[in-house]
Order: C-alpha cells, then sequence, then structure tokens
C-alpha cells in the first residue's frame, strides 16, 4: 500500500509521475546493461585470475626446486650470502583505470626493479645454480604480483556489481511499483472526479429543466386564466 496522503491528485502532478516513472524505468534498464556489462568482465577476469593462480604456482614449483638445487650442490651457507648480497626493494607501480564507469586499480612492477636486479645480480654473481634460483624467485614474485591484480580488479568488480545489483532490486522491488501505484491512484481519483462532475452538471442541468418546465406550466396557466 502506498502512501496518498502527500498526494496532490491533479492533471499536472499525473504527468509528473509519470515522467518519474519512465526516467526511473529508463535508469533501471541503463543499470540492467551495466550489471551484464560488468558480468561478462568478471567472467573473463576470473578466467585470467585462475591461469595466474596456476601460473603462479609452477613458477613457485620451479624457484623452489632450483634453490634445492643450488642448496644441494653450492651450499646452503653460500646460498644465503649470496642472497643477503642481493638484497634490493622490489617497488610496485599503482595506477587506475575505468572499467565500465568504474575506478580500478592495477598494479604492476616499476620498471627501475629490473634494472636493480640487474645490476645486483651483476655485482654479486657467485654461481650459475645460485643465479639461476634467483632470476626463478624474481619470476615467482612477477607472477604474485601478477594474481594480485587480476585479485584486485575481480574485487573491485565484484563489489561494484553487489551495488548496482542492490540499487535494481531497489528500483524494481520499491520505486517502480511505488510510482505505478501512485500513477494508478492519481488517474483513478481524476477519473472519479470526472464522473462525479459529469453527475453533478446533469443533475443540475434536470434540475433546471425542470424548473423551467414549471415555470412555463405556471405561465401557461395565468395565461389561461
Amino acid at each position: 500500500m502506498i502512501d496518498v496522503s502527500n498526494i496532490t491528485i491533479t492533471r499536472s502532478q499525473l504527468l509528473s509521475t509519470k515522467q518519474q516513472l519512465e526516467l526511473t524505468q529508463q535508469g533501471y534498464e541503463l543499470l540492467d546493461k551495466k550489471r551484464i556489462a560488468l558480468m561478462q568482465k568478471i567472467i573473463e577476469l576470473q578466467d585470467l585470475v585462475v591461469e595466474e593462480a596456476r601460473d603462479l604456482q609452477q613458477l613457485t614449483n620451479k624457484a623452489q626446486m632450483n634453490l634445492a638445487r643450488a642448496e644441494a650442490f653450492v651450499g646452503e651457507g653460500r646460498v644465503k650470502s649470496a642472497s643477503l648480497g642481493n638484497e634490493y626493494e622490489n617497488p610496485i607501480e599503482v595506477e587506475h583505470n575505468i572499467v565500465m564507469g568504474v575506478q580500478v586499480p592495477r598494479i604492476h612492477s616499476s620498471p627501475s626493479r629490473d634494472k636493480r636486479a640487474a645490476q645486483a645480480a651483476s655485482f654479486n654473481s657467485t654461481s650459475t645454480m645460485i643465479e639461476e634460483a634467483g632470476s626463478a624467485f624474481t619470476k615467482n614474485v612477477d607472477g604474485i604480483i601478477r594474481l594480485a591484480d587480476g585479485e584486485i580488479q575481480l574485487a573491485t568488480l565484484m563489489k561494484e556489481i553487489l551495488h548496482n545489483t542492490r540499487r535494481l532490486k531497489a528500483l524494481e522491488l520499491i520505486v517502480i511499483p511505488r510510482l505505478k501505484a501512485e500513477v494508478a491512484y492519481i488517474r483513478d481519483e481524476l477519473d472519479e472526479r470526472e464522473r462525479s462532475d459529469h453527475f453533478r452538471l446533469k443533475l443540475a442541468k434536470d434540475i433546471i429543466e425542470q424548473r423551467n418546465k414549471r415555470a412555463q406550466q405556471r405561465r401557461a396557466a395565468n395565461f389561461a386564466e
């Protein structure tokens, strides 16, 4: 049931409510199209994240195998010493892209990271096996960053589609039915007023005709006398 206490029963209000209903329905259609587009993008990202997770697992396994081989042939002490000598920061850059009207954060390694890593390796190279292990773990970190990038995008779009779905439900279940009910109520009330006005006009016309008829009868009687 709608609250009719604040509804103005006029033709202009009926027109205004109809226009509001039309705009709301158009907004609903646009939001629904956005929801579909977001779903398609989310499905694409889900496939990408699954693939990145699979690649990361392979990179992790390879890095661990290279590390174990280096420790076995070179010695754990030399591997630890080389790792301490090759410490460097792994800067990450964050930017934002617009996807379906949504600001989505993207992360990736800074271009300066590869240069610093190459310099560290050249100054601290002790063994081919250690270099291979270090390179494998560098690729492993890259895989982690790629996976994190995909997961952040996915989480952002999932949050947006949940918000979009709540708005759609509110329009579908609350706003649009209320506006339709208001339009129907105002139209019915105006129709009822029109019928009442027509009935009153007809009644008034009948009363006037009866009065005129009695007046004519009185004049005719007076004339006959």
